[in-house]
């Protein structure tokens, strides 16, 4: 028996490997600049960093001022609303209106602006004697007293006359 055996040839014709030496400390070929570069990039980082995160801390003390002082503000509308809404209900109008003079009007008028009309017709309202919702809303505890005796009294006196149907504070007028 026989066994081919190959042998590889190695070229001849490609680069030379050199050899492995020791180099001594005057042969390299580095500066010593390159570790105070380093050190010097390490240094510059942190100091940006730094800086950024002192820059944030004050924007973030801004912040906090500028909540409070929306929040104080936001307070202020809320109170000036709430006087303007006081000051604007029904009840407070119409009391307003009363201490002036004003009486409630029977009929309405309305403006078309866009037409340029008047829709309904206006009339004076007159001040009307007596008894009105509104006086009960506004009267103290004692006027609400005399006034219902008053008119339990005045009740007792329609009743006596003759017919009941003319009161005490009406004149008579003398018949023919």
């Amino acid at each position: 028996m026989s066994v081919a055996t190959t042998v590889a040839k190695r070229s001849t014709t490609g680069t030379r490997r050199t050899s492995l030496r020791v180099v001594t400390p005057e042969e390299r070929t580095d500066s010593a600049w390159f570790p105070v570069l380093c050190v010097a990039l390490l240094l510059a980082g942190l100091a940006a960093v730094l800086g950024l995160n002192t820059a944030m801390a004050q924007d973030s003390f801004e912040v906090t001022a500028l909540e409070e002082r929306t929040a104080e503000l936001s307070d202020t509308h809320a109170a000036l609303e709430q006087s303007i809404n006081d000051h604007s209900a029904p009840q407070n109008l119409a009391t307003e209106a009363r201490a002036m003079g004003m009486v409630p009007s029977d009929t309405a008028a309305f403006i078309d602006i866009e037409k340029g009309r008047i829709l309904g017709v206006a009339t004076v309202a007159d001040k009307r004697k007596g008894f009105t919702v509104d006086a009960a809303s506004t009267a103290t505890v004692e006027e609400q007293k005399s006034s219902d005796e008053n008119a339990s009294s005045h009740d007792t006196a329609a009743d006596d006359e003759p017919g009941g149907t003319e009161s005490a504070d009406t004149p008579e007028t003398p018949s023919d």
